[in-house]
């Protein structure tokens, strides 16, 4: 004889189902969910990884043509190519590069140049004269050691009176970003400025082969002739630019800073890193 289930218990079993049901249509929406989660993440990684791998191979072919560039340079007759700025245009790899060559005897080097042609760049840069004297007694604080133990207090001083956590060190520049921390030095001006100096500039700049701002810079300064005769049929330093960039991909520009007919050789990398590819001054 079949027992039949009490009245009270008649609906159980279907709500048990319909309540098992919901948890597993939960439960594939959790993992539908997850597993979107897990495939957009993988597809992320995966063209990071792919951007990763052509800026590391476009830097190479970018050193490449910087090498190239460089021979280029050394070499004579019809194969030389006159560190006069031009552009030339190089297959690596079947990936075109833009190469340019540069003189460097046509910028400001403030490691080693005097107040006067320092201010003479803040005031072709658009600097007042009294602020352009300020700041380039300023540069040379920061790039000088102190006269006196007193003086070296009293140059942190100020910089601690301006709020700055810091004080001129006493040692040249190892780049030109770095006088942004020059106590005064207006970011604006700092950016106009910058594109005129080197810090691998052997000497002060050639007026022959110097641009309009620089000319200014010297004029001010009263240095209007050449102070150094090493420029005479000389290369001492040079840029090396060049551009690079794959169909869809990124782009890369790498600088290389390059001494000519040093002690060592016929050449010295004295810097090699990604740049700004521009028509400069």
């Amino acid at each position: 004889m079949k027992r039949r289930m009490p009245p009270e218990n008649r609906g159980q079993g279907a709500g048990d189902k319909g309540f098992a049901l919901l948890v597993v249509l939960w439960s594939l929406v959790l993992i539908s969910l997850l597993t979107a989660q897990i495939l957009a993440s993988g597809r992320t990684a995966m063209a990071l990884a792919d951007n990763v791998r052509a800026g590391a191979a476009l830097r190479a072919r970018a050193d490449g043509a910087i090498n190239e560039a460089l021979f280029h340079l050394l070499s004579g007759g019809t194969a030389h190519w006159p560190p006069d700025g031009s552009e030339h245009l190089l297959n690596a790899g079947g990936v075109p590069v833009a190469v340019k060559i540069r003189l460097l005897d046509n910028k400001i080097n403030p490691n080693l140049a005097s107040t006067a042609l320092l201010a003479g760049l803040f005031q072709a840069c658009g600097a007042a004269r009294a602020q352009a004297f300020q700041l380039a007694d300023a540069v040379v604080q920061w790039r000088s050691q102190a006269v006196s133990q007193q003086a070296g207090q009293s140059e942190i001083a100020q910089y601690k009176q301006a709020g700055l956590p810091f004080g001129p060190p006493g040692q040249p520049f190892n780049d030109t970003s770095e006088m942004a921390y020059v106590i005064g030095m207006p970011p604006g001006l700092l950016a106009r400025a910058e594109p005129y100096m080197s810090l691998y500039q052997p000497d002060d700049p050639n007026p022959a082969d110097s641009g309009a701002v620089v000319r200014q810079a010297l004029t001010l300064a009263g240095q209007t002739g050449i102070s150094s005769a090493g420029y005479a049929g000389t290369q001492p330093v040079v840029s090396i630019d060049a551009r690079t960039q794959q169909a869809g991909g990124p782009e890369v520009d790498r600088v290389a800073i390059i001494g000519i007919a040093t002690g060592d050789g016929p050449y010295q990398f004295l810097s090699l890193k990604n740049g700004r590819y521009t028509n400069g001054p």
